[in-house]
């Protein structure tokens, strides 16, 4: 496999989250060879790959390039994808597989239709080998591949990580929440240790919450997630995968009651945060209480975290600007000596805080562009 000889791999990550996934990839013991958007090409040895794939709490997914060469057809494809990979060494007829497939600026030019043809390869292989073909499914599968197909170069990997932004404590969701991996990026942003009380005033489903519980307990980001992709590498050694994991998690401390605690207003949303922050280690000492911010007593001396609703979650974009300006008035009045990171919905809701923001860096929720403000306090 290519992946063996190189020692090479490609780190899936949100857009907007590149520059700041290299920085924790490297702190992994990663080497970065190459960022290109929405990811990272690195080269690690087995022992960090495994620490990449339980720990890094940035990235998307880990993908082990099995074979790579030049394509300008599907029959082509088909030929070299049944050629250069013993598919039946992978998984068995039991086991159902499932295929991503992208497609740019080639003369290949459909990504479903390129997924397909790389399908019937691995189908037609085990027809031939074992008189009867696996199933595949397009989500839940037992293995899953990516094929990736970009100026005629064509790439095939294993998907060794599953979603690892699905960390596993969230029960339930409320609309539009915050993805765990931006939340981990804005909880690394602000610089938060654990040296003064956090605070998140709108917390929703807590996610921001529990991305800082993890960060200052050292909770390993695929502590809970049940994801075994990574044992479908054909060169898998469980005995290191375990020693990772143990070494880990022995690294894990107790959260001090009080340092994290939030708050909101809608009694669902504290429920649902409630629940998933219950299935984290110590969660039960984060402090949720049911109220505006607005009501809220003087919290000196604190970092505040938060994600304002704003446009399409407020209704409009007057109840958005007044609820930032609430918000800025709250940060003035009851939060003297304090630091406040606010993920705005947009660059034109900043100024609406009426607080001078020390910096604003450019971020993505989802497709939608946002701004992550600092606001110090006096």
């Amino acid at each position: 496999m290519e992946y063996q000889k190189s020692n090479r791999y490609f780190v899936q990550v949100a857009g907007s989250l590149e520059k700041h996934a290299r920085e924790e990839l490297s702190e992994l013991g990663a080497t970065v060879l190459k960022e290109v958007p929405r990811g990272l090409y690195i080269t690690c040895s087995p022992q960090c790959l495994y620490r990449v794939v339980y720990t890094s709490r940035l990235a998307q997914r880990v993908l082990a390039p099995l074979a790579s060469f030049s394509c300008h057809s599907e029959k082509y494809l088909y030929a070299m994808a049944s050629k250069l990979i013993d598919w039946t060494s992978l998984f068995s007829l039991d086991q159902s597989f499932g295929i991503d497939s992208n497609v740019s600026a080639s003369k290949i030019n459909h990504s479903l239709y390129a997924g397909q043809r790389l399908k019937d390869a691995i189908c037609d292989q085990f027809r031939n080998q074992q008189g009867s073909r696996p199933d595949f499914q397009s989500s839940g599968a037992d293995i899953n591949f990516n094929l990736h197909i970009r100026e005629n170069h064509a790439v095939i990997s294993l998907d060794i990580s599953g979603s690892m932004h699905r960390r596993g404590y969230r029960m339930a969701s409320i609309a539009a929440p915050l993805q765990e991996t931006l939340a981990a990026a804005i909880i690394r942003l602000s610089g938060w240790r654990g040296d003064k009380p956090l605070l998140d005033p709108m917390c929703g489903s807590g996610t921001l919450l529990a991305e800082a519980l993890m960060s200052y307990c050292k909770v390993p980001a695929a502590y809970l997630r049940q994801d075994t992709a990574i044992r479908h590498l054909p060169d898998f050694s469980s005995s290191l995968w375990e020693h990772i994991k143990t070494e880990e998690n022995s690294k894990i401390r107790v959260l001090p009651e009080g340092l994290i605690s939030g708050s909101d207003l809608n009694e669902i949303n504290l429920r649902t945060a409630a629940e998933s922050l219950n299935n984290l280690p110590f969660g039960n000492l984060i402090s949720l209480k049911r109220a505006s911010f607005q009501s809220l007593e003087e919290h000196s001396g604190y970092t505040i975290i938060t994600n304002p609703p704003y446009g399409v979650r407020l209704g409009s974009q007057l109840e958005s600007q007044k609820l930032y300006q609430d918000l800025g008035d709250f940060l003035k009045r009851k939060c003297p000596q304090s630091e406040a990171y606010i993920l705005c919905g947009s660059d034109k809701l900043v100024p609406e805080l009426r607080l001078r923001a020390h910096w604003k860096k450019s971020l993505k929720n989802a497709d939608l562009e946002v701004k992550l403000a600092k606001i110090v306090i006096r």
